[in-house]
């Protein structure tokens, strides 16, 4: 057998093969000899040489199709950044997540994104990085009447970049229901319960199928995201309801494992949704009849935009605190066209459609650009309180930490700084727009329609 060298393995396979315990034996150096400079590997950067950057970590869950496209786009965008980056797979374990992070001071790693299946999770994973020195920007994560701002993170926990989960998903369901006649069953497809999309996406999703007195709920399963656990809770539950209309899947992912689950049971006449915009099921929208929309948040552009957020912190970039809280907007995508239209612009073979140095702060000053519609909230109205899409009660004696109070009470607060990021998008989905029938943005779709309530 040849023997390996440390050229052989994949920046992945170096923490599969080491594990947990076997991570810090491994040592930066093979780490750095692993790393890579981009999604194609290719050196070079605007921001210094990525050979001598701040190592930034990825650290998601493998084999899930949203993550795979942000992982593709984090690595390319710490290399528009001059910076190293690299991935480890947590497999939804928290304690595994834990224990990783645990390790990556050890390893030089400068500033880490991540999403947990657990939100509960995010404030220890959160203080074991801080107490280390390491940035942290979360994805999708938002515990209700938590801050990232909360100063026992010393600043190093950057935030939460969030999704229009609850308002695409509202939008999503209307048209799948819609393009059926408004009547029949319907099974629904989620992913990890109690998660912050998934529980935003469920609420919007009910409050669309409200609207329809004809469309019955006949079944339900949670599938963690996962592909194969979503084809095995539909090839469950078909049998017993041969007649489904509508399979509402709430993500994308769980749409290519319930269509595999609908062809295998030889079943041709059930419509299906997605959402997320993945290049994968992009593909089989483009060919796929029965497959009849789903919502381009583009998570890929939150692995872009949390690498130039760790990136710009990490050069002593000042956060304003309400940008702890960032929501991404999405597309709709409703015909063939336009799925085929969004893959020209961010399918897998291409390059990676946003440019990581021109939205970084630390490179440009003042001149900085956002190339996807983003919106700053405040949680405690739009997500945790009596009209939000996780209401909650509030904690007895609750109130923002002082800084971030102090910047919702100045300069303009939320709105002033809504209108910067306003003024900062460059929009480049202009090929996709004008072949979508859903015109205009999805965030606040549900207060629009005056479903929020």
């Amino acid at each position: 057998m040849n023997p390996i060298s440390p050229r052989d393995f994949s920046r992945r396979d170096v923490f599969r093969i080491a594990g947990v315990a076997g991570i810090t034996a491994l040592g930066a150096g093979l780490l750095a000899s692993c790393a890579t400079t981009g999604a194609g590997g290719s050196a070079g950067s605007s921001g210094g040489g990525a050979a001598n950057g701040p190592l930034l970590m990825d650290h998601l869950i493998a084999n899930v199709p949203a993550f795979d496209s942000t992982d593709r786009a984090f690595a390319a965008a710490a290399a528009a950044l001059g910076a190293r980056n690299s991935f480890t797979s947590h497999d939804g374990d928290m304690q595994k997540a834990l224990s990783q992070a645990q390790q990556f001071r050890a390893l030089e790693v400068k500033g880490v994104f991540n999403y947990l299946v657990a939100d509960a999770s995010i404030d220890r994973y959160a203080k074991v990085l801080a107490d280390d020195g390491i940035a942290y920007q979360n994805l999708s994560n938002r515990l209700p009447w938590f801050s990232p701002a909360d100063p026992k993170f010393d600043g190093h926990f950057l935030g939460n970049v969030g999704g229009p989960f609850a308002d695409e998903s509202y939008v999503v369901t209307k048209i799948l229901l819609e393009r059926g006649g408004g009547a029949g069953d319907l099974i629904l497809l989620g992913g990890p319960k109690g998660g912050l999309s998934e529980t935003a996406r469920r609420f919007g999703a009910m409050k669309a199928i409200e609207e329809f007195p004809d469309v019955k709920l006949v079944a339900n399963a949670y599938t963690d995201w996962d592909i194969t656990k979503a084809q095995t809770a539909l090839e469950t539950l078909l049998p017993s309801n041969p007649d489904v209309k509508f399979v509402l899947c709430l993500n994308d992912g769980v749409a290519l494992g319930a269509l595999a689950a609908l062809k295998a049971a030889r079943n041709t006449t059930a419509l299906l949704c997605g959402m997320d915009g993945d290049p994968g099921f992009l593909a089989m929208m483009a060919k796929e009849d029965r497959i009849v929309a789903t919502s381009a948040g583009l998570i890929a552009f939150s692995g872009v935009l949390g690498a130039v957020r760790l990136f710009d912190y990490i050069n002593g970039v000042e956060m304003n605190p309400l940008e702890t809280f960032i929501d991404t907007d999405a597309i709709i995508i409703d015909t063939p066209d336009a799925a085929a239209a969004l893959l020209e612009l961010t399918g897998e073979d291409k390059p990676v459609l946003w440019d990581a140095a021109k939205m970084s702060r630390h490179l440009n000053g003042d001149d900085w650009i956002t190339p996807h519609h983003c919106v700053i909230p405040n949680p405690a109205e739009t997500e945790w309180g009596p009209a939000g899409v996780n209401p909650t009660e509030q904690p007895a004696g609750w109130a923002w930490p002082e800084a971030y109070q102090t910047a919702l009470e100045s300069d303009g607060g939320l709105d002033a700084l809504n209108a910067l990021w306003e003024s900062k998008f460059e929009d480049p989905y202009g090929s996709v727009r004008e072949k979508t029938e859903f015109q205009g943005n999805v965030l606040g779709a549900l207060s629009l329609a005056g479903a929020r309530n």
